[in-house]
């Protein structure tokens, strides 16, 4: 228990710390250009609400219901923080080889990323088609995958009921979500069920992700219960005529001896087409050497914003779209909504349809 709280002591030192050199960084940038900033006390104590809004709302978080003002701005100063400190280093970078003015192009530039970033989350997810061939002999199937939902109290009822609608309207088999549905407890959650229960297709089945965990995976189970969702977690299912899902829920960051020996004891030789569902990208080489056809993951959101729209390529070799070693595939979905700022700068939001013949 020490060590543990040890551990996070030091990781939330080691945040805050590099939070506020980023917020440092950028207001010496921006008070160059906008002169009053630096001179004035007000604009000083602006800027400092700004900064201090996410970790306010971090520490609030699990002691008020819905501060939804400071989670908002919060969220948004972070993403707009992000994408500053990205344009600024490129300005100073450039700076060395060109003459490149004052910042007042770079100051600009993060306001329009933005402003087409927060439009283009609040638009919601694109659809996404994917055609595979399989020579297993299974019957032609379709599925819808969503990942990384986030639902929680930011969450609009109407942008999920829009999600549903564009579900319902892909006419698929099966529906599929890949992790990190919540984002609240199941109280909070609840306001969601409606919706969930208008989704249709025979089957509608869902992992569970890192996220489940942070409220207490209960509220996962309980809502999915209740929203008419099959939690394959552990569990190999058959969802059509020679067709399994098997489901790897929770944390899992690799595929370890223990993970390899659950594969194989679900699948139990099966020469059905096998389906995998687990939230990581992770383990395509393996997963798929153990007779697992079609890998589907979520976690990356393909970075959501910048910088990490480039970076996430480092942590994860399979970190967005459609992947093939012989005749298996991976899908890993760029994610249905979105974590943290409110924002989609490089990437967008998707409903993933596959078609199996």
């Amino acid at each position: 228990m020490v060590k543990r709280i040890a551990e996070i002591s030091l990781y939330v030192v080691m945040f805050l710390a590099a939070y506020a050199a980023m917020n440092y960084y950028v207001y010496n940038n921006v008070a160059q250009v906008i002169t009053p900033l630096g001179k004035s006390p007000l604009g000083q104590v602006v800027f400092v609400l700004l900064a201090v809004s996410y970790p306010l709302s971090q520490f609030f978080k699990s002691r008020l219901r819905r501060p939804l003002i400071v989670s908002f701005v919060g969220s948004l100063w972070l993403g707009m923080l992000a994408t500053a400190v990205t344009v600024f280093l490129l300005y100073d970078f450039l700076s060395l080889f060109l003459p490149m003015g004052n910042q007042s192009w770079a100051i600009a530039l993060i306001i329009a990323l933005t402003v087409l970033g927060a439009s283009k989350a609040w638009r919601g997810p694109v659809v996404k088609e994917v055609s595979l061939q399989q020579k297993k002999g299974a019957a032609a199937f379709s599925i819808a995958h969503l990942s990384d939902l986030h639902l929680g109290p930011q969450t609009s009822l109407k942008w999920l009921e829009k999600v549903i609608a564009q579900v319902n309207s892909l006419e698929v088999d099966i529906v599929v979500i890949t992790g990190d549905v919540i984002e609240d407890t199941y109280e909070g959650m609840a306001r969601f069920l409606p919706a969930f229960q208008n989704l249709r297709g025979k089957g509608v089945y869902a992992v569970s992700g890192n996220h489940e965990y942070y409220q207490g995976i209960e509220h996962f189970q309980q809502f999915c219960r209740d929203a008419g969702i099959i939690i394959a977690d552990g569990q190999c299912l058959k969802v059509a005529d020679g067709v399994n899902l098997l489901g790897l829920g929770g944390r899992i960051t690799g595929i370890d001896p223990k993970t390899e020996a659950l594969i194989r004891e679900q699948l139990g030789g099966s020469e059905d087409y096998n389906i995998l569902l687990l939230h990581q990208p992770v383990g395509f080489k393996k997963t798929a050497a153990l007779g697992i056809d079609l890998q589907l993951s979520g976690h990356t959101h393909r970075g959501q914003i910048l910088p990490l729209n480039f970076l996430i390529h480092l942590v994860y070799p399979y970190a967005y779209g459609l992947h093939a070693l012989g005749e298996s595939h991976i899908y890993v979905s760029s994610g249905t909504g979105t974590w943290g700022p409110p924002l989609r700068i490089g990437s967008s939001s998707e409903i993933v349809k596959i078609k199996v013949s």
